[in-house]
């Protein structure tokens, strides 16, 4: 392979593309071993052919799984810190925590060819994730089929389960589908863990 040819990273996981230099799969954030690296000529990207819900869904994962690690790491910096200062509120901890994901994100950011993340706000007991979805067809999607596929890998994660969920911070995603009014929005929280 010479110098001037792209590398790529396959993800194990879910057959996504992914630069050479990740350390975690922009779709399902699973980590990406060196050993998977190849030549973007030389091997079918794995999953090119699944449907796009499955390629939304590994989006929607990736990213919660990238704020997750942030969240998690910000976490144990309050957990030292906030016992000795009186510690800060549920809002504050999501307002800085929204305000630190923005500083080290660009956004808009595309994720997918069809899922861009948008925005990442500060509610009141949640974060929420926005996303607009484009060149895909919806018509399958409602609310509850997104939050039934998002939802237990929320649940399954340690970090989200300790870090957000069981301090009864929300997690909540709102996608807008370009050119179009249609809306799709669900919250996961504490209960839907149980």
């Amino acid at each position: 392979m010479t110098n001037t040819e792209e590398k790529k990273i396959y993800c194990k996981n879910c057959g996504n593309e992914n630069n050479d230099n990740a350390k975690f799969c922009k779709s399902c954030g699973g980590k990406i071993v060196q050993s998977e690296l190849t030549p973007k000529t030389s091997e079918k990207t794995p999953g090119k052919k699944s449907k796009k819900i499955k390629s939304l869904v590994g989006s929607v994962i990736g990213i919660v799984v990238f704020i997750m690690a942030f969240l998690v790491a910000r976490y144990v910096v309050y957990n030292g810190t906030s016992a000795i200062l009186g510690g800060d509120s549920k809002q504050d901890i999501i307002k800085e925590s929204v305000q630190e994901i923005k500083a080290q994100s660009t956004l808009p950011q595309q994720v997918d060819a069809v899922t861009t993340w948008t925005d990442i706000l500060a509610e009141p007991n949640a974060i929420r994730y926005v996303y607009t979805l484009h060149d895909i067809d919806t018509s399958q999607l409602t609310n509850e089929s997104l939050k039934n596929i998002i939802a237990p890998n929320a649940c399954q994660t340690p970090e989200t389960r300790n870090n957000l969920l069981d301090q009864d911070i929300n997690m909540e995603y709102s996608y807008q589908v370009q050119n179009s009014t249609q809306t799709f929005f669900f919250a996961i929280s504490k209960s839907d863990c149980l």
